[in-house]
C-alpha cells in the first residue's frame, strides 16, 4: 500500500502541469514526424528522384545508343539528353543545373569498332597485317562533375559508367572476334558469340529468420526518437525531486513510515508507465500517421515479446538516469541544463542524429558507451535483423545494469546526504 500510495502521489504532481505533460508526449512525436520526413526526402532524391545526368551523343552510333539505354535502365540516371557544345555542357554541370554530364564524341563508335577488328586481327598472325595498324591511343568519354560532388559518390558513378563502357566494349570485341571466325571458317558461316553474362549478382540484405523487413528512414527514426523522449523524460523527473527537497515535501515524506527506497518505486513506476506510453505512441506515428504522407510503414517484425522487454529495460535506463539526476542536482536550473546537454550528448553518441556506421572510429567507439545506442541497436535487432530475445540480450543486460547503477548510486547518494 505504502508503493501504491506513492505511485499515486506521483500521479497527482505529473499531471498538475499540464502544459508539461502535452509536451512531453508531443514533442517527441512531432520530431520523429518532422525528422523522418526531412530524411526521407534527401534519401529519395538520390535513389527515388534519380540522379540528374546530362547526355551529349555527338556519335549518333552504336555505342552511344547502348551507353544511353544502359544509364536509362538503371533506373539511377535521370537521362536528359542534348546536343550542345561542351563548353555549355560543362557551364550547366558547373552551375548545378546536372549533377553528371557525358559527352560522347563524334566517331567513338567507328573508332571503336577499328580497334576491336585490330586487336582481335592480333590473334589471327595469317590475316592481313593491314588490320592491325590501328593507332593505339584509348578512345575517352568525357565525363563532367558538380564541383560539389563528394568524392566517395564520385567514385560510386564512375564505376558504375566503367561498368557499362566495359560491357559495350566487350560486346563490340565479341562482334569483331565472331567476323573473323566467319572469314576463316569453312563455308563461310556465320560465326556468332554468345556475350551474356556467366555470373550474375544477386544482391540483398543480410538478416536472420528470412527477415525481408528493408531498412528505411522510419525503421531508424522511430526507435531512434522513441529512445530520445525516453531519456528526455529525465528533465520532468529530476524536477520534480528538486521541487519535493525546495518545498520540504521530500523531508515529509522521509519522516513518514517506510523507506526512501518506496519513494524510489514510486517514480520509477510511473515515469515508466510514461515512457510505455510514449513508446505506443510512437510506434502509432510509424504504423498508422507516416505511411498516410507516402513514407515507409513501420514493420514491427515478429518478436512482439521481445519488443516489449526492450521497451521496458529501456523505459528502466531512462528513469534511473533522471532519478539520479535530480538527485545529486542542486537546483532545477541545474538538472534541466544538464539533463538536456547530457541527453542531447549520448544521443549524438548513440546515433539518433547521425547513424554510427559513418561517424569516425573514434566516436563509433565511443557510442558503444552511450545507452541510447543500447536501447537502438536492441530495436534494430528486432525491427531489422529479425532477432529474438537471445540476439540482443546483451543489450538489454547493458540497460538494466545501467538502471540499477543509477539506482544504487542515488539510493547512497541520499544517504549520504542525510547523514551528512
Amino acid at each position: 500500500m505504502k508503493l501504491i500510495y506513492c505511485i499515486y502521489k506521483e500521479y497527482k504532481v505529473l499531471i498538475r502541469d499540464k502544459a508539461a505533460l502535452a509536451v512531453m508526449f508531443l514533442m517527441p512525436m512531432a520530431l520523429v514526424f518532422i525528422v523522418t520526413i526531412i530524411q526521407d526526402s534527401t534519401f529519395k532524391s538520390v535513389n527515388e528522384t534519380s540522379v540528374p545526368l546530362l547526355f551529349v551523343d555527338n556519335d549518333k552510333d552504336s555505342l552511344s545508343f547502348k551507353l544511353e539505354n544502359a544509364l536509362m535502365q538503371t533506373h539511377f540516371f535521370e537521362v536528359v539528353k542534348k546536343d550542345i557544345p561542351e563548353e555549355e555542357t560543362k557551364t550547366l554541370v558547373a552551375e548545378g543545373k546536372f549533377l553528371i554530364g557525358i559527352i560522347v564524341p563524334k566517331n567513338t563508335s567507328v573508332q571503336l569498332r577499328e580497334k576491336a577488328k585490330a586487336r582481335i586481327s592480333k590473334l589471327f598472325p595469317n590475316e592481313d597485317s593491314t588490320k592491325q595498324n590501328v593507332e593505339t591511343k584509348h578512345l575517352q568519354l568525357k565525363v563532367f562533375f558538380d564541383p560539389i560532388t563528394k568524392q566517395s559518390f564520385k567514385v560510386s558513378i564512375s564505376g558504375a559508367i566503367d561498368r557499362i563502357v566495359s560491357a559495350i566494349e566487350m560486346q563490340s570485341m565479341s562482334v569483331a572476334l565472331g567476323e573473323e571466325l566467319k572469314e576463316i571458317s569453312l563455308g563461310n558461316k556465320s560465326m556468332a558469340i554468345e556475350n551474356t553474362p556467366l555470373i550474375e549478382t544477386v544482391q540483398e540484405y543480410a538478416g536472420k529468420n528470412e527477415t525481408t523487413i528493408v531498412p528505411n528512414s522510419v525503421q531508424h527514426n522511430v526507435p531512434a526518437w522513441t529512445m530520445f523522449a525516453m531519456f528526455f523524460i529525465c528533465i520532468p523527473l529530476a524536477g520534480n525531486i528538486i521541487r519535493e527537497r525546495e518545498d520540504g515535501s521530500a523531508f515529509r515524506l522521509l519522516t513518514m513510515p517506510g523507506t526512501y527506497l518506496n519513494v524510489l518505486l514510486g517514480k520509477i513506476s510511473l515515469y515508466l508507465l510514461v515512457n510505455l506510453i510514449q513508446f505506443i505512441l510512437m510506434l502509432g506515428v510509424g504504423i498508422y500517421v507516416l505511411p498516410r504522407i507516402g513514407l515507409p510503414e513501420l514493420n514491427l517484425g515478429n518478436n512482439y515479446f521481445t519488443l516489449i522487454i526492450i521497451a521496458i529495460s529501456s523505459g528502466l535506463a531512462a528513469t534511473g538516469y533522471g532519478l539520479l539526476i535530480g538527485t545529486v542536482s542542486n537546483s532545477q536550473n541545474q538538472a534541466s541544463m544538464f539533463g538536456a546537454v547530457s541527453v542531447v550528448i549520448l544521443a549524438a553518441l548513440g546515433g539518433v542524429w547521425v547513424p554510427t556506421f559513418v561517424m569516425p572510429e573514434v566516436m563509433r567507439n565511443l557510442s558503444s558507451f552511450s545507452p541510447l545506442n543500447w536501447g537502438l541497436e536492441a530495436f534494430y535487432g528486432v525491427f531489422i535483423r529479425g532477432l529474438t530475445l537471445g540476439g540482443i540480450a546483451v543489450q538489454v543486460i547493458k540497460l538494466l545494469i545501467f538502471f540499477i547503477s543509477c539506482i544504487v548510486a542515488s539510493f547512497y547518494y541520499q544517504t549520504y546526504k542525510r547523514m551528512a
